[in-house]
Protein backbone atom coordinates (compact mmCIF):
# COMPACT_ATOMS: atom_id res chain seq x y z
CA UNK A 1 0.00 0.00 0.00
CA UNK A 2 2.79 2.30 0.50
CA UNK A 3 3.97 1.56 -2.87
CA UNK A 4 1.13 3.00 -4.61
CA UNK A 5 0.49 6.39 -2.28
CA UNK A 6 4.49 7.05 -3.20
CA UNK A 7 3.94 6.67 -6.76
CA UNK A 8 0.94 8.68 -6.38
CA UNK A 9 2.69 11.71 -4.51
CA UNK A 10 5.57 11.38 -7.21
CA UNK A 11 2.53 11.65 -9.73
CA UNK A 12 1.41 14.64 -8.05
CA UNK A 13 4.64 15.98 -7.77
CA UNK A 14 5.36 16.07 -11.55
CA UNK A 15 2.12 17.30 -12.25
CA UNK A 16 2.72 20.19 -10.30
CA UNK A 17 6.33 21.06 -11.46
CA UNK A 18 5.18 20.76 -15.48
CA UNK A 19 2.25 22.92 -14.45
CA UNK A 20 4.31 25.74 -12.90
CA UNK A 21 6.82 25.36 -15.79
CA UNK A 22 6.23 28.75 -17.74
CA UNK A 23 5.02 28.48 -20.88
CA UNK A 24 5.86 30.68 -23.96
CA UNK A 25 2.67 30.57 -25.84
CA UNK A 26 0.96 33.86 -27.47
CA UNK A 27 1.99 36.84 -29.39
CA UNK A 28 5.30 38.61 -28.09
CA UNK A 29 6.05 42.70 -29.49
CA UNK A 30 9.56 42.72 -30.34
CA UNK A 31 12.10 45.46 -29.93
CA UNK A 32 15.26 44.99 -32.10
CA UNK A 33 17.96 47.11 -31.80
CA UNK A 34 21.30 47.13 -33.72
CA UNK A 35 20.33 46.34 -37.28
CA UNK A 36 21.49 48.33 -40.21
CA UNK A 37 18.62 50.73 -40.40
CA UNK A 38 17.97 51.15 -36.93
CA UNK A 39 16.06 49.89 -34.45
CA UNK A 40 12.95 48.24 -35.36
CA UNK A 41 9.72 46.46 -33.80
CA UNK A 42 8.67 42.93 -35.21
CA UNK A 43 6.33 40.28 -34.17
CA UNK A 44 7.01 36.68 -32.26
CA UNK A 45 3.80 34.12 -32.53
CA UNK A 46 4.53 31.07 -30.42
CA UNK A 47 3.02 28.21 -29.30
CA UNK A 48 4.58 25.36 -26.99
CA UNK A 49 4.53 22.02 -26.44
CA UNK A 50 6.62 21.00 -23.49
CA UNK A 51 10.02 22.25 -24.59
CA UNK A 52 9.44 22.38 -28.07
CA UNK A 53 8.18 25.45 -29.48
CA UNK A 54 7.34 26.22 -33.10
CA UNK A 55 5.42 29.71 -34.74
CA UNK A 56 5.89 32.87 -36.89
CA UNK A 57 8.31 35.81 -36.62
CA UNK A 58 6.87 38.85 -38.65
CA UNK A 59 9.58 41.56 -39.32
CA UNK A 60 7.11 43.85 -41.35
CA UNK A 61 9.26 44.08 -44.35
CA UNK A 62 8.57 40.65 -45.65
CA UNK A 63 6.57 37.26 -45.43
CA UNK A 64 6.05 36.09 -42.10
CA UNK A 65 8.79 33.24 -41.43
CA UNK A 66 7.91 29.93 -39.67
CA UNK A 67 10.00 29.26 -36.94
CA UNK A 68 11.16 26.33 -34.33
CA UNK A 69 13.59 25.49 -31.85
CA UNK A 70 13.37 24.81 -27.88
CA UNK A 71 12.41 26.07 -24.81
CA UNK A 72 15.15 24.78 -21.71
CA UNK A 73 15.28 25.91 -18.28
CA UNK A 74 14.44 29.54 -18.88
CA UNK A 75 16.05 30.02 -22.08
CA UNK A 76 14.74 29.90 -25.40
CA UNK A 77 17.01 29.32 -28.76
CA UNK A 78 14.81 29.26 -32.44
CA UNK A 79 15.64 29.43 -35.58
CA UNK A 80 13.66 30.33 -38.90
CA UNK A 81 12.83 27.18 -41.11
CA UNK A 82 13.22 29.04 -44.21
CA UNK A 83 16.33 29.03 -46.88
CA UNK A 84 20.14 26.95 -46.21
CA UNK A 85 22.02 27.87 -43.03
CA UNK A 86 23.51 30.61 -44.38
CA UNK A 87 19.78 32.64 -44.76
CA UNK A 88 18.43 31.16 -41.57
CA UNK A 89 17.89 33.93 -39.18
CA UNK A 90 19.17 32.68 -35.20
CA UNK A 91 17.70 33.68 -31.83
CA UNK A 92 18.32 33.34 -28.37
CA UNK A 93 16.91 34.65 -25.19
CA UNK A 94 16.54 34.25 -21.76
CA UNK A 95 13.02 34.31 -19.46
CA UNK A 96 13.44 36.98 -17.29
CA UNK A 97 11.49 37.48 -13.85
CA UNK A 98 9.13 39.88 -14.92
CA UNK A 99 8.11 37.55 -18.01
CA UNK A 100 9.87 39.46 -20.60
CA UNK A 101 12.33 37.69 -23.00
CA UNK A 102 16.10 39.07 -23.86
CA UNK A 103 18.28 38.02 -26.13
CA UNK A 104 20.26 38.28 -29.50
CA UNK A 105 19.75 36.93 -32.87
CA UNK A 106 21.79 36.51 -35.68
CA UNK A 107 21.30 36.97 -39.01
CA UNK A 108 23.00 37.89 -42.58
CA UNK A 109 22.43 41.66 -41.17
CA UNK A 110 24.91 40.99 -38.39
CA UNK A 111 24.04 40.17 -34.94
CA UNK A 112 21.44 42.03 -32.60
CA UNK A 113 19.87 42.24 -29.42
CA UNK A 114 16.83 41.80 -28.84
CA UNK A 115 13.69 41.80 -26.03
CA UNK A 116 9.99 40.74 -26.11
CA UNK A 117 6.79 41.81 -23.89
CA UNK A 118 3.90 39.03 -24.36
CA UNK A 119 0.48 40.92 -26.13
CA UNK A 120 -2.22 40.88 -23.54
CA UNK A 121 -4.74 38.44 -24.75
CA UNK A 122 -7.79 39.93 -25.96
CA UNK A 123 -11.07 39.80 -23.49
CA UNK A 124 -13.93 38.04 -24.76
CA UNK A 125 -17.37 39.69 -23.93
Amino acid sequence: MTRIWTKALMALMVAAVAAAAPSLTGNWTMAVEGGPHGSATMGLSLKQDGSKITGTFATGHSADMTVSGEFVNGELKLATDVGDADSKILFTAKLKEDGTLAGSLSSQMGDMKWTASRVPAEKKH
